[in-house]
């Protein structure tokens, strides 16, 4: 392995850990990087799950996870399925976080009541 290849690992190693110390979980998400919010919720889950007295391996089991070393990862770097974190959500009680995502905005609506409003009618010919 070259010199700058392993320069360039142990920079990102570093850039990681001081990510982990750093990250402020109550931060708004349009402030944060991609791989902030992942961890931010990783860290959140890490947090609810302490708080209902479980390990990993019995919320994994809970949660129905295929291995506790899933859940162990995703709280380690934020990395997880759609499917999995849909379990995970699920085992805490709270899917309902996840049914407001990507419902028509308020101001969706008005411009889809507005664009129906501005649609031309046909006429009807009489016979």
């Amino acid at each position: 392995m070259s010199d700058l290849l392993k320069k360039l690992q142990d920079a990102q190693k570093t850039s990681k850990k001081d990510l982990k110390k750093n990250i402020n979980t109550n931060n708004a998400f349009g402030t944060l990087t991609d791989d902030e919010i992942s961890y931010v919720l990783a860290l959140r889950a890490k947090k609810a799950r302490i708080s209902s007295n479980q390990t990993q391996s019995e919320f994994s089991k809970k949660a129905k996870l295929s291995s506790a070393t899933t859940y162990s990862n995703f709280e380690q770097n934020g990395r997880i399925s759609l499917i999995n974190f849909i379990k995970v959500m699920r085992s805490f009680g709270r899917l309902d976080e996840l049914e407001s995502l990507l419902n028509e905005t308020v101001k969706e609506k008005i411009n889809k009541f507005d664009t129906k409003e501005k649609q031309r009618v046909k006429k009807v010919k009489k016979l």
